[in-house]
């Protein structure tokens, strides 16, 4: 049985390498190519950036991260959230509740409230996430992701800049977060299921 109390999500610092490369590490065993080794997850571009990784760790190990920094090329105040998340097979759906919220994703539920303070100390006002438009390396998270963010947007949660853009040589769907509707179905997710 998994443990709230045993979950622990922090900002990446140096102390933290080793264990996000064996995260890496275990994202390759897995095939996830964006996660495989720190150049996948473009680690240092990101903090050079302005950017900055949240880790999760259940005990010691890294169990799920996700990034966020600067994105001007969907527009000049938006910063991107959820970059290159991924969460081991083994602790997807952690507590075994389901969500149409997308709120039992540990990167959307732990890490996001914090990308979106990270984000506001920057001096942004609109966060972003971005879906591969297409997936031509039949990557299935990558299009279930962007399946999810078509029902965030029915919902509210989200709403689509762009619905096809070419960022960083990919065709991208851009979705702002609409803050206000993320928390409301945050903290609704989190009071039911006694996760706040």
């Amino acid at each position: 049985m998994f443990s709230k109390e045993r979950i622990k999500t922090v900002e990446f610092s140096s102390i933290h390498r080793s264990a996000l490369a064996n995260f890496c590490a275990e994202c390759a065993t897995h095939n996830y190519s964006n996660n495989k080794d720190l150049d996948a997850i473009r680690l240092d571009w990101c903090l050079s950036e302005g950017g900055q990784f949240f880790l999760t760790y259940y005990d010691q190990k890294i169990i799920s991260i996700s990034g966020c920094h600067p994105l001007p090329q969907a527009g000049n105040d938006c910063y991107r959230v959820l970059f290159r998340g991924a969460t081991l097979p083994e602790y997807q759906n952690l507590f075994n509740i389901m969500s149409k919220t997308h709120m039992s994703s540990i990167p959307f539920f732990d890490h996001l409230p914090l990308q979106l303070q990270w984000a506001i100390s920057k001096g942004y006002k609109s966060a972003v996430v971005t879906t591969n438009w297409s997936n031509p390396d039949g990557i299935e998270s990558m299009s279930r992701s962007h399946k999810v963010f078509h029902l965030l947007e029915k919902q509210g949660i989200v709403t689509c800049l762009h619905r096809k853009i070419n960022i960083f040589n990919t065709d991208q769907s851009v979705w702002k977060i609409n803050c206000n509707n993320y928390f409301k179905a945050r903290t609704e997710y989190g009071e039911r299921n006694g996760l706040c």
